[in-house]
């Protein structure tokens, strides 16, 4: 558990830091706005504040994650599912029959 834990840590880490949880992604270089738009934990980050009746000012002229944050937190988490959960299982499968 715990190597699994340091090793999720080590990803989301940085997306955190390239993302507007944090600080707004306006004044961010061309590149890292654009990737920090299209970020998982930008578009968590700015569903949470658009369920709580605080929307993203910016999101009205921004890339399609932020103009529409819920849906896209939704998409984000149902296609990490899709990717990891077979590799996780498959990892366990072989693990537990060697």
């Amino acid at each position: 558990p715990e190597s699994a834990q340091s090793t999720g840590l080590v990803i989301l880490f940085p997306l955190a830091f390239v993302s507007n949880a944090l600080v707004p992604t306006q004044r961010m270089p061309e590149i890292l706005r654009t990737i920090a738009d299209w970020n998982p934990v930008s578009a968590v980050a700015a569903a949470a504040r658009e369920l709580f009746g605080n929307p993203n000012p910016s999101a009205s002229n921004g890339p399609w994650p932020m103009q529409h944050p819920v849906a896209a937190s939704l998409l984000w988490s149902i296609a990490i599912l899709a990717v990891f959960a077979p590799l996780a299982t498959a990892l366990y499968r072989r693990r537990t029959t060697e």
